[in-house]
């Protein structure tokens, strides 16, 4: 099987399999209801992403439980380290918040697409 052919088939896994949190998330950010186009489960380099504004070159990423211990925060940090390389900027979002601030967490992000604020100084401050 080519390795396009791969991605693709994980791409998909990955929506089919999605937490609630996303998929709650997914039903306030999708069909441009932010003013822009986001894509879900989008595999950037060798990393797939929660989230992706390819227009802004924004990520969103929820983190669960799993991403506490220290095997995945390493993890994390190569690969935000990669994405940052590659000119994106992250959002991460606990998903505590998606489930019990949901229309705030969404408001914050409208914000950030609009320019009004920056994604790193609100979402480390509130969410990180």
């Amino acid at each position: 099987m080519a390795r396009h052919s791969k991605i693709i088939i994980r791409a998909k896994e990955l929506r089919k399999n999605s937490s609630s949190a996303e998929i709650k998330l997914w039903w306030m950010i999708n069909r441009d209801q932010l003013g822009v186009k986001f894509r879900r489960q989008r595999p950037i380099g060798p990393y797939y992403v929660d989230f992706v504004c390819l227009e802004q070159k924004l990520i969103i990423e929820l983190d669960g439980d799993q991403h506490a211990d220290a095997k995945a925060l390493n993890y994390d940090n190569r690969r935000t380290d990669f994405l940052k390389r590659e000119g994106y900027r992250i959002i991460r979002i606990p998903n505590g918040y998606i489930y019990k601030e949901l229309e705030t967490v969404v408001h914050h992000l409208q914000l950030i697409v609009n320019g009004d604020i920056d994604a790193n100084d609100y979402f480390k401050d509130k969410y990180n």
